[in-house]
């Protein structure tokens, strides 16, 4: 598992240290998910990002630039349930 360390400036706290899952991080922005979904092709992405990727014609998967065989996407409700459980005790 790869960990990531972000630095967020906390309101009147200070510069404070946050270990998290890359897991966690969309693949196109690098940013926490929020809404993770998970694409035909077996990676999870941030639902936004990926239904504009999908909404632009595209239909490859975004990692692989493979063809997907469908443009369902399935809401990868434990990651977001561990993105939130992690933010709470953040």
């Amino acid at each position: 598992m790869i960990v990531a360390n972000l630095h967020l400036q906390g309101s009147g706290a200070g510069l404070f240290d946050l270990y998290f899952s890359d897991y966690y991080l969309s693949k196109f922005f690098r940013e926490i998910m929020h809404d993770p979904q998970l694409a035909a092709d077996g990676f999870t992405y941030e639902g936004e990002a990926l239904c504009e990727w999908l909404e632009n014609g595209r239909e490859t998967s975004p990692m692989t630039n493979v063809k997907v065989c469908h443009l369902h996407l399935t809401p990868n409700h434990a990651l977001r349930l561990a993105v939130q459980d992690w933010l709470c005790k953040s």
